[in-house]
């Protein structure tokens, strides 16, 4: 009788045990259609916080968020359309799990399909725990993020100080400006639309004591 996935990687693990009490990563069997664990190595205790013993023929559901968990389902789907049509591959995804204690904790899942004799379908994976590059790429996409606002603002200032420098055509009467596309604008109005600065109305002192000497 052909042995299922879960009873080889039983016979593996005696077989390396020093191998498995050192492993640093999970290796696990979940069912395709259930999401359940069919088993895990005690290993996953070490990232998890949980023991082996509780969580095999617990769901997944549970153990990772929402969006981690719908984003598995997803790319399960995918696969199983793929191994249907005779392609089999192995996908590598990134999930966020749920540690024992609460707090989240980020993974990085390598897995395949396996069809076991009965054609039931099975998973056979390997989790990561990831959790430290996770933090340094967020850092650094925030990082990029800063450096691209500020390159954007330092090309703003420096479009709107060429704008300001360039010789506009201004009415010598009206002092309206003429645009590039022979459109006339007040002064204030061309300001604010290619500026994006906005403009108060006020008196200088020069023009109050020739307008308003009396007050």
């Amino acid at each position: 009788m052909a042995k299922t996935i879960q009873q080889r990687v039983r016979d593996l693990e005696k077989k390396n045990r020093l191998l498995n009490d050192n492993l640093i990563d999970a290796v696990w069997v979940v069912d395709a259609v259930t999401l359940t664990y069919d088993y895990i190595t005690p290993s996953i205790q070490r990232i998890s916080g949980f023991e082996a013993d509780e969580l095999i023929g617990k769901p997944l559901e549970g153990r990772m968020t929402r969006e981690s968990y719908e984003n598995l389902r997803s790319v399960i789907s995918e696969e199983i359309v793929k191994l249907e049509k005779g392609e089999k591959s192995i996908r590598t995804v990134e999930a966020e799990m749920v540690h024992r204690k609460g707090h989240a904790y980020w993974v990085e899942i390598s897995g395949k399909l396996v069809k076991e004799a009965d054609k039931s379908l099975k998973i056979f994976g390997v989790s990561r725990e990831i959790t430290h590059r996770k933090h340094a790429e967020e850092k650094q996409n925030e990082l990029i993020r800063k450096l691209s606002d500020a390159l954007a603002e330092k090309e703003k200032l420096l479009e709107e100080n060429r704008m300001l420098r360039e010789i506009l055509p201004i009415c010598s009467s009206c002092r309206r400006i003429r645009d590039e596309n022979d459109r006339w604008w007040p002064l204030d109005r061309y300001v604010e639309r290619h500026t994006g600065s906005s403009m108060s109305h006020t008196i200088c002192p020069d023009c109050k004591s020739i307008l308003y000497d009396d007050l």
